[in-house]
């Protein structure tokens, strides 16, 4: 079923609209005053093709030769790009998952590479005992930004200290956006990954904007997504928020609804997850002026980057979705540190829609990376003091094991019976 929306002057208007253009059995999903009229949402039939009825089943089932077998590839032959087996049927969706792990792959390769040199270090620095630079080392960090960070905090010994060195080191490199949502205007393309948020991030962006704005200057439009329940999902939002979506098929179908709409309308894009590289271009060509803003999960991982942040596709914003409390960025903040023309704008937290989006501040960003790396941590784990007075190590609670075996028991702190019954 597909859902369509029919505004009449009134009720009774937009009912006999219903009826004449989808008959007297259509479904009325939900009705409601827009702007002095009235819209309903009616749920229809997609119209069957006629050149599939009344043909037998043996017309609609691909005939094979007599002998031949049409086998499933092996995951080897397409991972290695073997061509000496047809594939069984094309996914997108598939192919893409198989060629991040070949980049994957191909990263790991080059990390082994760079961390050698993060080896040739350590044989350098075997004669001092610097707990920070093994502390860095030991956490799975890019191998360019751990050759950085332990070069910067090489002679530094408090943690304190270490760490604003590195905030030092990255923050210069962390460009950030000051353009407020509710303050868009002009068109706007989300670009993303399947499942990272873009018609969440588009939703909470049409909220902010209609609560300081005009509902009839926003227009979302869906361009190309064939993913299962996308479209549905635009037209629930957009009719909740009492605002216009279009659905575009392919460029000529945007084409025409851009130049339909007037020059002074604010134009949010919807794009799919996969063929990024081919939208780009198409919604480029049709609106040359169009924002392209990219949306990237906060532990984004390193082929994503490699695929997403590259020259060829030049973004106008790079946004966060976090979907896990204090994620670990660490692997975004190296990618970004390596594209000084990037810019942070906005990030999401959740799925709710009046959750407004939040401008990303670069310095609490690179905090919070800074504080999984657990430099103070660790220096005050190390650390004990010990109590002249009893002989015990504070800062390590003991244990019961430890208490009863009387490893470090305090004889102070036995009641007076037991000690006599020592005795």
């Amino acid at each position: 079923m597909e859902l369509k929306r029919v505004i009449g002057k009134d009720s009774k208007h937009a009912m006999e609209l219903v009826r004449q253009e989808f008959g007297p059995d259509a479904l009325v999903v939900s009705s409601h005053k827009v702007n002095r009229k009235f819209e309903m949402i009616v749920a229809v039939d997609i119209t069957p093709d006629p050149s599939l009825i009344d043909q037998t089943d043996d017309l609609l089932v691909e005939v094979k030769a007599q002998g031949e077998q049409k086998q499933t590839p092996r995951f080897s032959a397409v991972l290695h790009g073997e061509q000496n087996q047809e594939p069984a049927m094309t996914n997108d969706r598939a192919q893409e998952i198989v060629n991040l792990f070949k980049t994957e792959m191909q990263l790991l390769k080059k990390e082994l590479a760079q961390l050698r040199s993060a080896s040739a270090w350590q044989q350098h620095n075997t004669g001092t005992d610097n707990r920070l630079q093994t502390q860095v080392n030991q956490y799975q960090l890019p191998s360019t930004s751990k050759l950085l960070i332990l070069d910067a905090i090489n002679d530094i010994t408090c943690p304190k200290e270490a760490e604003s060195r590195i905030h030092d080191l990255f923050s210069s490199s962390l460009l950030v956006s000051d353009q407020t949502p509710e303050n868009l205007s002009g068109v706007h393309a989300i670009f993303g990954l399947t499942g990272a948020g873009k018609t969440t991030m588009i939703g909470k962006l049409a909220t902010q904007f209609v609560t300081t704005s005009h509902r009839d200057s926003l227009t979302v439009i869906s361009f190309a997504d064939q993913k299962l329940g996308a479209w549905n999902q635009i037209q629930l939002i957009c009719s909740a928020l009492g605002i216009q979506c279009f659905r575009c098929a392919d460029r000529q179908m945007l084409e025409t609804i851009i130049r339909e709409l007037p020059d002074d309308q604010c134009i949010l894009i919807d794009t799919p997850g996969l063929h990024i590289d081919q939208t780009y271009q198409d919604i480029q060509s049709v609106v040359p002026d169009a924002l392209m803003h990219l949306l990237v999960n906060a532990e984004i991982s390193r082929s994503s980057c490699e695929k997403l942040l590259n020259h060829e596709l030049g973004w106008d914003s790079v946004n966060i979705a976090e979907m896990s409390p204090q994620p670990d960025t660490w692997v975004l903040i190296d990618a970004l540190s390596q594209q000084s023309q990037l810019h942070l704008w906005v990030k999401t937290t959740d799925g709710d829609l009046n959750q407004p989006v939040e401008l990303i501040d670069a310095g609490r960003l690179l905090e919070g990376a800074i504080q999984r790396l657990s430099l103070t941590d660790s220096q005050d784990l190390n650390e004990t003091v010990e109590d002249p007075e009893s002989g015990r190590q504070i800062g390590e609670e003991t244990t019961t094991l430890d208490y009863l075996a009387g490893l470090r028991a305090d004889p102070n702190d036995r009641s007076p019976k037991s000690a006599q019954n020592t005795h």
